[in-house]
């Protein structure tokens, strides 16, 4: 059995010298036997100041998953 973790986070970006902080984790995990995909929120607040980027990373990290599935199915 073939199995690929997948690991990502959206965070806010670093201003003014301040750290970038993490908004949510992006995990998934691609086997023979099927995918599980989830998206947690660390920051409510700054998810829903940041939502449209939130979903545009969520959205990016989907077609990666989508990318290691189908090579997947090729193999």
């Amino acid at each position: 059995t073939k199995s690929v973790a997948i690991n990502a986070t959206s965070t806010t970006v670093e201003t003014d010298g301040v750290a970038p902080t993490i908004i949510a984790y992006f995990n998934a995990n691609v086997s023979d036997t099927g995918t599980t995909n989830n998206m947690n929120i660390q920051n409510q607040a700054l998810y829903d100041a940041n939502k449209a980027q939130v979903r545009k990373d969520k959205a990016d990290f989907d077609n990666a998953v989508y990318a290691v599935e189908d090579e997947q199915a090729s193999v």
